[in-house]
């Protein structure tokens, strides 16, 4: 509390403000440190005899140098001095002036970093034991946290700087920095796999086990199958099943989860054409609708490359094309990665360079932070995982403005909120399959009743939110009474669900029309846009965050009737 009211006393000055932030980070590790051994105490284990090894200790000592730095590079406005990206103002030579060489070598670090925890990642197959999982967890959520960081930080610089990007930037390096001390922390007790082991493998017959270490108290598989390849998976799953086997072409389709990705671009294309910059061409529309079909492909590709273990034991995912064994697991890890390579393509060259890294950073937090981490590690994975699926708009809206501004963090927060009843529903219904695959999702761990009160919350929530963008004035009266409308009858559903007992064919039809929901909601805003009456547009440009809040507030304010559509 002292050294922040020094910091308000010195006006916030660069020194004090840095002093300040290392500070709290400091705070931050000792917090964060204290909550990992209350878990360790509730959970009864015993203090590791070893003390930490060096190398572990090195992966947070290596995040703290690079925020410390990033804290020198934002309050000296050093990135000024070093715009572009990779390289400062296309030289490989570091600049003359010394702010320009202090962001040079916070960015050499950032790369550094990168590698090294992506090494530490890769690594980490090489250690067994109950402590092996959640330390491979923690390494490879850190490995995609510092990707995200570094693709925020690049889109920061591509876009001079914008005060949202700056932001979300120190956002990222907090949980880089948090993610560097977790997986120190599970690194002591780990122990190297034995000759001949396989790192993971756990005794037949064991309960899974949530993110607390207790044992799900639903029902599980008592020896688990031992997964197939090739032909002989095949013939049987498929001759259980009762389907013939589809084409290699149909297959690949099938691992970018089509139907799935059909609502991620409906959320993708309908900002374009709410931003107030007129009409998009034609063929922007195109490469964004094929750039972010590639991307969302590639991410679910990967997904189902990640998750072929515990597919084998959910009915609803057992014919997928990797467990049963018709795609090579190596060959779908290369097609997931190649579509988000050639989307990144297809949006850097043919729409802008935030929209390239808005929708790179979708496909990494889906992979890193979703799948690879939250997934099988708590029961919030859909609360946080979800922001995944919040990008879409935010790709939308740069490919057209080349900025972010607030209306676009409205859209994100809208599907930010809307996930979790949405797929929580889901979640109710194949209760068991989960269980079964030991995936700490809610119902799973705390309950049906518990649940369907949290969805009610989160849809309370979600109305007010979709309102906003009708009240500070970028869309009007058409879009509010819809939005009312839709969720109105989405809060009917859930409290429906939360007054029944179990699960029953209520909140089948509740899941259904949240996927209705969402789509019509978005599709009202560009009706809503396209009527002549009824907006508030004229008060935007008190509302913009970033650069493009110059050109809002020097652009005149326009007549009724003269709005652009």
């Amino acid at each position: 509390m002292a050294l922040g009211a020094a910091t308000v006393k010195l006006w916030n000055a660069a020194p004090s403000v840095v002093i300040h932030l290392t500070n709290a980070m400091i705070l931050l590790a000792v917090l964060v440190v204290a909550v990992l051994r209350s878990g360790e105490r509730l959970r009864g284990a015993t203090p590791p005899n070893d003390g930490l090894r060096f190398k572990h200790a090195l992966v947070p000592a290596f995040a703290f140098l690079l925020v410390f730095f990033g804290a020198l590079v934002a309050n000296y406005d050093a990135g000024l001095y070093c715009l572009g990206f990779p390289l400062c103002g296309g030289q490989v030579a570091p600049p003359a002036n010394g702010l320009g060489q202090l962001q040079w070598v916070h960015r050499i670090l950032a790369f550094l970093f990168l590698g090294h925890a992506f090494a530490t990642a890769a690594a980490s197959r090489k250690f067994t034991g109950e402590e092996a999982a959640p330390y491979r967890r923690a390494a490879w959520a850190l490995a995609g946290l510092v990707a995200l960081q570094v693709t925020v930080g690049a889109s920061m610089m591509l876009a001079l700087m914008p005060d949202g990007l700056r932001a979300a930037h120190l956002l990222v390096g907090s949980l880089v920095w948090v993610a560097a001390l977790v997986v120190a922390f599970r690194a002591r007790r780990l122990a190297p796999a034995p000759a001949g082991s396989t790192a993971g493998s756990s005794a037949a017959g064991s309960a899974p086990l949530a993110s607390n270490g207790v044992a799900f108290s639903a029902p599980f598989v008592e020896e688990a199958p031992v997964p197939m390849t090739g032909a002989e998976a095949r013939a049987k799953i498929r001759e259980e099943a009762g389907i013939e086997e589809p084409s290699i072409m149909a297959d690949l389709v099938t691992l970018t989860k089509p139907r799935i990705i059909s609502l991620l671009l409906l959320t993708t294309a309908l900002p374009m054409f709410i931003t107030g910059k007129g009409l998009p061409s034609p063929m922007l529309v195109f490469w964004v609708m094929l750039g972010g079909y590639l991307m969302a492909g590639g991410a679910n590709t990967v997904n189902m490359w990640f998750d072929r273990d515990i597919d084998m034991l959910m009915g609803r995912t057992k014919l997928r094309p990797i467990p049963s064994g018709r795609i090579p697991a190596l060959a779908a890890l290369s097609f997931g990665l190649a579509q988000g390579a050639v989307a990144f393509y297809i949006f850097w060259n043919f729409v802008n360079p935030l929209s390239a890294w808005m929708a790179v950073s979708g496909y990494l937090f889906y992979i890193f932070i979703y799948t690879v981490w939250l997934k099988r590690a708590t029961t919030q994975n859909i609360v946080i995982g979800g922001a995944a699926g919040a990008f879409p708009p935010l790709v939308g809206w740069t490919a057209v403005t080349g900025s972010l501004d607030l209306t676009a963090i409205y859209l994100f927060a809208i599907i930010f909120f809307w996930t979790p009843p949405h797929f929580w529903a889901l979640a109710l219904i194949k209760r068991n399959d989960y269980a079964r695959a030991g995936i700490p999702m809610m119902p799973v761990v705390s309950g049906e009743h518990w649940t369907k009160v949290q969805m009610v919350a989160y849809t309370v929530m979600l109305i007010p939110l979709t309102v906003m963008p009708a009240i500070y004035g970028q869309l009007g009266l058409f879009y509010a009474l819809a939005a009312l409308a839709l969720g109105g009858r989405l809060l009917w559903y859930c409290i429906r669900v939360l007054r029944e007992q179990g699960v029953t064919a209520t909140t089948w039809k509740m899941y259904k029309y949240s996927l209705v929901y969402l789509a019509l909601l978005f599709v009202a805003m560009g009706v809503d846009r396209a009527m002549p009456f009824g907006h508030g547009f004229e008060r935007i440009n008190k509302m913009i965050v970033g650069d493009s809040a110059v050109e809002a507030i020097n652009a005149p304010i326009p007549a009724d009737g003269e709005h652009q559509h």
